[in-house]
């Protein structure tokens, strides 16, 4: 006989979802922060601190050889009395000139062993770390799919197997006394309750631009794992098509999607001159976003195609049920032309 799956709390999994999107941020902005320092002392070595002590070694080359000259001409000329002239200030300037000119040698000589030390440890460096790096920007979020699809397939079987009490009685009293899965709400349900909160809050295009990545941020973003591109939204349909000319993207022009994305009811996509970025609507801040392609997201999301073409500087806000509104650069909701002037 059948036994259907006891099913407690999908929301303990879908809070560790989103602990495990905070931890994939945290470790990537500390891995980040080691990089740009470790990035840092890299070109201070092989540039400011060379090119200061390699000048101040001609400088205090330049110093010494008039200090010598200075001396030079002291002990050769003669006074009015046919004596020669007291040269020990001058001396004294030759030997300090000396010293600090080997103080400069001894700096650029030290400055050329750590360039070849910090090389040895940004190796071992970035050897001990590689595979924490490569679990953090690909593993997690490929776990963080797994975890969403597995949620929708729970939420899809426990609003079959829950059911209104009054369904439960009728059907107890059918079978005499055996009855389906006894409890609460629908917990599907309660998921749809939270999108419907969350699809009440307001939307405010200005705040959305504010957490767009920096310019250049797809040159450093880490690459998403090939098929891992899974999004909770709803799915964009024809009829909701409002949009102006449009400006097809090149298949490897870069997408950087933020880890909330993944699991948001509501994301927005934001066309930037470097390309396009999906992140949460409901999240403040998300400075963390992993890169794919624009070839890749249309595989994984055909319907956000359309999408894709909308011009620059054009925000577009998708939500449980769809396309909720597109905003030009002024933050103005867009005309809706038809749907031809997308193909």
């Amino acid at each position: 006989m059948a036994i259907g799956a006891r099913v407690d709390s999908i929301d303990a999994i879908k809070d560790f979802r989103v602990y495990l999107a905070k931890f994939q941020e945290s470790a990537q902005l500390s891995l980040g922060d080691a990089d740009s320092d470790v990035s840092r002392m890299e070109r201070w070595l092989d540039g400011e601190a060379q090119t200061h002590w390699t000048g101040q070694i001609r400088k205090r080359q330049e110093t010494l050889t008039k200090a010598e000259e200075a001396l030079r001409q002291k002990k050769l000329y003669k006074d009015a009395t046919g004596s020669t002239a007291s040269a020990v200030e001058e001396l004294k300037v030759v030997q300090v000139a000396k010293k600090n000119l080997e103080e400069a040698q001894q700096k650029l000589t030290a400055v050329k062993q750590w360039q070849k030390r910090l090389q040895k440890e940004i190796n071992l460096y970035r050897g001990g770390v590689g595979r924490f790096s490569i679990t953090v920007s690909s593993g997690v979020p490929a776990a963080i799919a797994e975890l969403s699809g597995t949620i929708e397939q729970l939420e899809i079987y426990t609003g079959i197997a829950v059911e209104s009490p009054e369904a439960q009685t009728a059907e107890t009293a059918d079978t005499g006394g055996v009855g389906t899965v006894a409890g609460g709400p629908s917990m599907a349900r309660a998921a749809e309750e939270r999108e419907e909160q969350e699809a009440e809050k307001p939307i405010d295009p200005a705040v959305i631009r504010g957490n767009a990545p920096p310019p250049n941020s797809a040159a450093t973003a880490p690459a998403m794992p090939e098929g891992s591109i899974w999004l909770a939204c709803g799915t964009v349909r024809p009829e909701q098509w409002k949009t102006v000319s449009p400006q097809p993207p090149g298949d490897q022009d870069p997408v950087l999607v933020t880890p909330q994305a993944v699991t948001a009811s509501r994301i927005f996509m934001l066309r930037t001159p470097d390309g396009w970025c999906l992140g949460s609507v409901d999240v403040d801040a998300a400075p963390v976003y992993n890169k794919t392609t624009a070839a890749e997201l249309r595989a994984a999301r055909p319907d956000l195609d359309q999408l894709l073409k909308l011009p620059v500087d054009t925000l577009a806000i998708i939500g449980p049920a769809g396309l909720v509104a597109v905003y030009d650069s002024g933050n103005q909701v867009m005309a809706p032309p038809s749907e031809e002037a997308m193909t």
